[in-house]
């Protein structure tokens, strides 16, 4: 792997962590999401890399818990709805802020996915308790890509055809 890209997945993935923990003061307010698709429109499947070392980051400042286990399989699952509709949604930051507004609304049932084999009851539980902070963590992703979706995949994209940055 060439030193440059390693390079960017290095900051890529210290500026999705640092992005995370500086809004962890707002229950469901979070960049994670909006990063990981952006990152996947602008690099394709690095993103994959970058969301694993993020992960890798969460697992050093948490230790293990069934909720990293959701980590392995949530982040990497919107990295491919992302790259499965950027060629058919591109640049329309209106429908990545759908995106981004659905996938904090179904957030809270693919992490109780990993609760089914500790308990089936207890993930449903888990999930149906969580309803209303999906509906807040929809929200505040629908908002976040709307409104600074399209100038930060200008910048990422920029930098990525001069190679100046990244």
């Amino acid at each position: 792997m060439p030193i440059r890209k390693m390079t960017r997945i290095a900051l890529l993935s210290a500026i999705l962590y640092v992005a995370k923990v500086a809004l962890e003061f707002i229950p469901n307010v979070e960049l994670v999401t909006f990063l990981a698709i952006i990152y996947t429109i602008v690099f394709g499947a690095e993103a994959f890399i970058i969301v694993t070392v993020f992960n890798m980051f969460e697992l050093i400042q948490w230790g293990f818990g069934v909720w990293w286990v959701s980590y392995l399989y949530v982040w990497p699952l919107l990295c491919l709805i992302t790259f499965l509709l950027k060629k058919l949604l591109r640049e329309e930051f209106v429908l990545w802020a759908i995106v981004s507004g659905l996938f904090g609304l179904i957030f809270g049932s693919l992490f109780a996915i990993a609760y089914l084999p500790v308990d089936p009851s207890y993930a449903l539980a888990y999930w149906i308790s969580g309803l209303t902070w999906d509906v807040w963590h929809g929200i505040s992703n629908f908002i976040i890509m709307l409104i600074i979706g399209k100038p930060v995949y200008a910048v990422l994209n920029m930098a990525k055809v001069k190679e100046t940055l990244l």
